[in-house]
């Protein structure tokens, strides 16, 4: 029988992190790699480097320092670059002349995301994506909205795009303010519904720059996210140049827990099921729900993935349990740190590939190995989503229930 490839992860026995992702955005700070290190244990996966502030010197020495934070501590993170908007008069090309360098950097650093600012349109994320290919970037496309035109084409950026960073604070000089939380709802809800991961950013932990506790209303802005189904929440100065930027992420995660177990399960969403693995990531969120898996507290999902698109149909439904996603590609695991619940594991190298069919006793080795990262035990049950039909997207097929051995 073919040798089971390992995991790499490391235990988190006892630790119980918030389902909903982190982003922080790297500063003076936090450029210490101790406190790198400590920021990933606190809850952060995905590391913004804004390009609007500081060289790119500074940025690529610490894109370096995260990447060895992250092998220290043995937790996939996402790297984030933010490529710096203009005057809305400036042309796009000559944009995209300023952010050559920041393209460069993405490649160089093999970074997992790209967040284009002030896009209007489609077209925008389209122009970049052939920019992205000049460099053979493999980094996916986040859009920023922040401005009207952007609102007025949600739709079409939202086919076009990987994922959606609502920037509330520009958005907030383009429309009246009192506009901000509904607009906030209404691209949430889109996102939530196609499947595309969703970061609400911009102040949502200001006064923590300076005080080493929130602001009772900066809280309830929190947990008005996660009762949107946000995938990810945001710091930006609270963790770039802020005093307490441990602290500030400690306090997201705290508040995004409480708030993932009081919020009610998902409804009134009109999801669409566009293929088979949609289907089955909707019965399977059903399974979770029964009477069942409820009487007998199943733990996790566990998912085997080649291109992420069953991690992202499962997460859409928000459930709250954690979603084990095993796959041979480190980019994949990489990226999947935005994907709200998402837990990406890395299968390493070896003889064995686990995308082939599987056999019972091959289940049984990937339970035990999962096993080892402390967060499930043994005697209780998990359930599995992974297809049969590997390398055709959308065709995942099989559904089980299984008691980790």
């Amino acid at each position: 029988m073919t040798k089971l490839l390992s995991v790499q992860i490391r235990p988190l026995a006892q630790i119980i992190m918030a389902l909903t992702k982190i982003v922080i955005t790297v500063g003076p700070a936090v450029e210490e790699r101790e406190t790198l290190r400590s920021l990933i244990k606190t809850g952060a996966s995905i590391f913004r480097f804004n390009l609007k502030y500081n060289t790119h010197r500074w940025h690529s020495a610490l894109i370096q320092k995260t990447k060895e934070a992250a092998r220290i501590t043995r937790q996939p993170v996402a790297i984030l670059l933010d490529l710096p908007g203009a005057d809305r008069k400036i042309s796009l090309s000559t944009l995209l002349a300023e952010n050559l360098k920041g393209l460069s950097l993405a490649a160089k650093h093999n970074a997992d995301f790209l967040a284009i600012s002030f896009v209007r349109n489609r077209k925008d994320i389209e122009f970049f994506k052939k920019q992205a290919k000049k460099f053979s970037l493999s980094a996916k496309i986040l859009a920023k909205i922040e401005t009207r035109q952007a609102l007025e084409n949600f739709e079409e950026i939202l086919d076009v795009t990987a994922g959606i960073m609502i920037a509330r604070g520009d958005l907030g000089k383009e429309i009246p303010f009192e506009e901000v939380p509904y607009y906030q709802k209404k691209i949430i809800r889109r996102c939530v519904e196609r499947g595309k991961p969703v970061i609400t950013a911009t102040q949502m932990l200001e006064s923590m720059v300076n005080n080493s506790s929130p602001t009772r209303a900066e809280v309830s802005d929190v947990a008005n996210a996660i009762l949107d189904y946000t995938d990810a929440v945001m710091l930006s100065a609270e963790t770039a140049t802020g005093k307490y930027p441990i602290g500030a992420v400690s306090v997201m995660e705290r508040v995004c827990r409480f708030w993932e177990e009081k919020r009610p399960p998902i409804s009134g969403f009109n999801f669409d099921f566009r293929n088979q693995t949609a289907a089955l990531c909707y019965s399977a969120y059903q399974l979770w729900m029964s009477p069942f898996c409820q009487k007998e507290k199943v733990k996790a999902f566990i998912v085997l993935t080649e291109g992420g698109l069953t991690c992202q149909m499962l997460a859409r439904l928000r459930p709250n349990l954690p979603i084990f996603a095993l796959t041979q590609d480190k980019k994949l695991r990489d990226r999947l740190c935005l994907v709200y619940g998402v837990i990406p594991l890395y299968f390493e190298g070896g003889e064995g590939n686990i995308y082939r069919k599987r056999t019972p006793k091959d289940i049984e080795k990937i339970l035990v190995e999962i096993k080892k990262t402390g967060r499930i035990k043994k005697g209780e049950k998990v359930i599995l989503i992974y297809a049969e039909d590997w390398g055709t997207l959308g065709r995942t097929n099989i559904l089980r229930i299984q008691e980790i051995p």
